[in-house]
């Protein structure tokens, strides 16, 4: 347990024993997918389901952590599993290099959590209506320039219609810069926890403003 002694006293060995018998999916593996992988594997998740079907390009240089030089054209999924790999080699890993939709129950099968890192609209729809049919909850998280959000979908309380408004085509015009994955990324991970460890946790869209260091709670 040396490994995670400065885990205590910030979660007690109860808690620590969920997150090693805790299976949770990330879909995305970019800006906020490589940071949740990294919290969540340092934290001590021992099983996780990777989903992406990109390879990683020059302009994820500026954000992604797990985009290297050396690793432009090769697949996130293969990159992601390496990164937890050499973290933790005892970690259970399953990897799906493909996009995922409604059907795609397989992808999900037997996880506890779902964590969007998704960058398109439609494609948190699909991710939504397929946690939905499964029963799964799902953290949400977006991200442009400074700005990002963070956001829980439950069965019986699905929230990408108020957010979105049925919109499948949201371009983001500011970008994307590395600190705003990091603390958005970090605020789903905290989030996460306190779903795996059955905490309450408020029906609120949390608004991330990193250039003034703001937060906002919306009620939803």
């Amino acid at each position: 347990m040396e490994r995670y002694a400065r885990n205590f006293n910030s979660l007690s060995q109860t808690e620590q024993s969920i997150l090693f018998n805790s299976n949770v999916a990330i879909v995305g593996l970019g800006g906020l997918g490589g940071y949740v992988l990294e919290n969540l594997v340092r934290l001590g998740v021992k099983n996780l389901h990777l989903i992406d079907k990109d390879v990683f390009e020059e302009s994820n240089l500026n954000r992604q952590i797990l985009s290297l030089e050396e690793n432009m054209g090769k697949f996130k999924t293969d990159e992601a599993y390496s990164r937890a790999k050499s973290i933790d080699n005892e970690v259970n890993i399953k990897t799906f290099n493909d996009t995922l939709d409604r059907n795609s129950t397989h992808m999900l099968e037997s996880v506890d959590l779902v964590i969007d890192c998704l960058d398109s609209v439609e494609g948190r729809i699909e991710l939504e209506a397929l946690c939905n049919r499964l029963n799964l909850t799902l953290i949400h998280g977006a991200i442009g320039g400074y700005y990002g959000q963070v956001a829980l979908s439950t069965p019986g309380n699905r929230i990408f219609h108020k957010i979105y408004k049925g919109s499948n085509n949201i371009e983001n015009p500011l970008g994307n810069l590395p600190m705003t994955c990091m603390v958005t990324a970090s605020l789903q991970v905290s989030l996460a926890l306190r779903v795996l460890f059955g905490k309450e946790v408020e029906d609120k869209l949390i608004y991330i403003n990193v250039e003034d260091m703001e937060l906002l709670k919306v009620n939803l």
